[in-house]
């Protein structure tokens, strides 16, 4: 099981029989099961036969739609919302205390893995360096369970991410790699570009997940719901940001699967070349199936899958 990613100018997804033929340039270069796929990713210069997508739909499969960055520009999802489910969500939104105990949840998990990243790393790199990150880390974590004001949560929460990623330079050979700090869009520097790049594949593994556990993707807790994007996907990312992607960014980085040459530059825009992009869904792909003892011999898919029906459950008490 996996995801299908139709990327490349000229790749065409088909129907045959029980199965889906992808073509380029006219050329079938796969054929896969239908019910082999969790999803399937598609680019602006790819293409889908309606048959497909409605094979896909009927079984539940999605289908996410990204830009040239990887950047979700929408998705088809047959999800598994109810009204009751709707409205119990609703309800909680409008609790502020509720509110903010779900808030201060999120972000403490988060701190928490933040901690454990480097903490994973000091046994190889420089241990004092970043002991003293742990320990301020640690010091924004434990004010968190203090707080009761949603502001005041984002601005801890703001502060824990400075620490954190003031480590970075002592986590990658900046001999090869550059890193002034933490930017977002755009990313002016090979590591940020990873970032954002990673972060959007992780928006599209939250939005399955979310859909499969009938929430809905609009109405969160933490992330502001002014309408410019899902806050709900955004808040549960909180929970996968450095065990999923910044683990495999800096796994990518440090054993060489990805060198800066692999980048296109601008004075303003850094972003991953195409032969790299496919090099990245190969490596993700071989990542996120692969069996952790420490997730109880599941699969990363898994447990973000069973880490948001577990925040579901939560909701509905």
């Amino acid at each position: 099981m996996g995801m299908l990613y139709l990327l490349s100018e000229g790749s065409t997804a088909r129907k045959v029989g029980p199965r889906i033929a992808v073509e380029k340039d006219g050329e079938i270069i796969g054929r896969l099961p239908v019910r082999s796929i969790d999803g399937v990713v598609i680019g602006r210069n790819a293409q889908m036969t309606t048959q497909v997508i409605f094979e896909l739909l009927e079984l539940s499969i999605p289908i996410i739609y990204i830009d040239d960055y990887g950047k979700i520009v929408g998705n088809l999802c047959n999800d598994k919302q109810t009204a009751a489910r709707l409205l119990r969500q609703i309800e909680i939104f409008r609790n502020s205390e509720k509110q903010i105990i779900l808030a201060r949840e999120i972000i403490s998990e988060k701190i928490s893995n933040q901690q454990n990243l480097l903490k994973q790393y000091a046994k190889t790199k420089d241990a004092d360096k970043l002991s003293g990150k742990i320990k301020r880390l640690k010091t924004q974590g434990d004010k968190i369970n203090l707080l009761n004001d949603i502001e005041e949560i984002r601005g801890v929460e703001g502060m824990a991410s400075k620490i954190y990623f003031s480590a970075f330079p002592e986590l990658i050979d900046l001999t090869r790699w550059s890193w002034k700090g933490r930017t977002q869009h755009p990313a002016t520097d090979p590591i940020n570009a990873l970032l954002n790049y990673g972060y959007a594949f992780l928006e599209r593994e939250v939005r399955i997940a979310v859909a499969l556990a009938g929430l809905d993707a609009r109405i969160g807790f933490f992330h502001s719901n002014d309408g410019r994007k899902d806050a709900l996907v955004f808040d549960l990312m909180e929970f996968f940001r450095q065990p999923v992607i910044d683990r495999f960014v800096l796994n990518l980085i440090n054993r060489k699967m990805i060198s800066p040459d692999d980048f296109n530059k601008t004075k303003d825009d850094c972003r991953l070349k195409f032969d790299a992009q496919k090099i990245w869904c190969t490596r993700y792909e071989e990542y996120m199936a692969k069996i952790y003892r420490e997730y109880d011999d599941k699969n990363t898919r898994d447990v973000i899958c069973k880490r948001v029906s577990t925040f579901a459950e939560c909701l509905r008490r």
